[in-house]
């Protein structure tokens, strides 16, 4: 039998209405239920509101798989895949394994009919794909899966063959399949094919990129930011552009290929300058290094802290036709949402000042704590500090590509923003 577990607060119709998680605050569950547990989630009259998958220790108690099949005409899309509980919980079984490929032919089928142009996609993008939990993105014909968390890992570890198939049926063959540690400092783990080689290549657009799946952030690159190094790359020709926080140089490569007469690309991190230095390589682009290297080169590779070397910029009244600020997440709890604010205000002022007349300012956040609007109000607090508001332009507003969907009624999952700014 499925064990139950009984809300305590009254969520039956933020569940039903699509919301996936289910916290541990809102919930009475019995003693014992193991990490990634099917449980049956009941509201106070005993009534079936939904089923997913059980977590013991963190804050998200229920991670929802399907909507009760009686909640009604509100009630989303999922539900027509809802398995009956025996099956089910009967691991292998047909159903499940019905259910579950009908959820990966649909994810894979929103990846085709966009077109993207690279042979690196986001196959499953947990909660927008309703496999909460699961990432899987692929890189050429290799597959990268991340769980998040022990819970997730436990549920969809067993099942992650039978995902690899369903991609294989729609076109998305993987002949090795990697799945990144759950913990910080653990080991990975070679599902399928053995481990990946040091870098597997791919290509976006014109560009080619070396990426480490084994140790490199995320799963190995920042997919979700495809769509904004083409908005980029379309208005770098010609431009001196400066990538902040600038990690392998996706952003430097794909403006360099478009005509960018010089790009200075900067991170904290040796490792990451010395990956970008690599990828400039691949793609036949010159390249020098703050302090030394080849005299000349159009693509400056520097290794500093980003608030130091804006500092020094001003100083020396450096400045850039675009300026691309990609941060790392300044908010990864709640509790620290106050400093993240103040640090976005604090970076954009900085950003802001290094921008030339006319450019563009390209600032980004990937904090899901921080929301849309409260990241452009840091971003036009830091223009106003900066004396660049006045004339100042929002053109473009994005957030990730198609293949990291976000559903209706889970705003949570929306936590890339993208902002293009052109200044006076």
């Amino acid at each position: 039998m499925v064990s139950r577990v009984k809300l305590v607060k009254d969520l039956s119709r933020a569940i039903r209405g699509g919301h996936p998680w289910v916290y541990s605050a809102a919930l009475s569950a019995p003693d014992g239920l193991a990490p990634g547990a099917l449980v049956d989630v009941v509201d106070a009259r005993g009534q079936l509101v939904a089923s997913g998958f059980f977590d013991p220790v963190g804050p998200i108690g229920v991670r929802v798989l399907s909507i009760d099949e009686a909640a009604g005409a509100a009630a989303s899309v999922r539900r027509k895949a809802h398995p009956p509980d025996p099956s089910f919980a009967g691991v292998g079984t047909s159903v499940v394994e019905d259910w579950l490929q009908a959820r990966v032919r649909s994810a894979c089928a929103i990846r085709t009919a966009a077109g993207i142009a690279s042979d690196a996609v986001r196959l499953l993008h947990g909660e927008g794909d309703f496999v909460p939990g699961l990432v899987i993105d692929r890189y050429a014909t290799t597959g990268v899966v991340r769980f998040d968390g022990a819970a997730a890992a436990a549920f969809w570890r067993p099942r992650i063959e039978t995902v690899a198939a369903a991609c294989a049926a729609a076109g998305f063959a993987m002949d090795r399949i990697w799945a990144r540690p759950v913990e910080r400092g653990g080991e990975g783990e070679a599902i399928r094919g053995g481990p990946p080689p040091a870098t597997v290549e791919i290509r976006e657009g014109a560009a080619r990129y070396l990426v480490d799946v084994v140790h490199g952030q995320k799963t190995g690159f920042f997919l979700d930011q495809r769509d904004n190094r083409a908005a980029v790359a379309r208005l770098a020709a010609g431009a001196e552009v400066l990538n902040l926080f600038a990690y392998t140089g996706g952003f430097s490569i794909a403006a360099a290929l478009a005509g960018a007469r010089r790009t200075t690309t900067v991170d904290q991190a040796a490792p990451a300058i010395d990956a970008a230095a690599a990828n400039f390589a691949a793609n036949g682009l010159a390249t020098g290094r703050a302090g030394g290297g080849a005299r000349g080169a159009p693509h400056e590779l520097v290794v500093a802290d980003v608030f130091d070397f804006l500092r020094d910029a001003a100083t020396l009244s450096r400045r850039w036709d675009i300026v691309i600020c990609d941060p790392p997440s300044f908010a990864p709890r709640a509790q620290a949402l106050p400093k993240a604010l103040a640090a976005y205000r604090e970076l954009n002022r900085a950003a802001a000042a290094a921008v030339a007349p006319g450019g563009l300012l390209a600032t980004a956040s990937c904090s899901s704590h921080v929301t849309p609007a409260d990241f452009q109000a840091a971003v036009t607090s830091g223009l106003q500090a900066a004396g660049r508001i006045d004339g100042a332009r929002l053109i473009e507003v994005r957030g990730a590509g198609p293949d990291h969907p976000v559903t209706p009624a889970f705003p949570e999952g929306r936590y890339l923003k993208f902002l293009l700014i052109a200044l006076p």
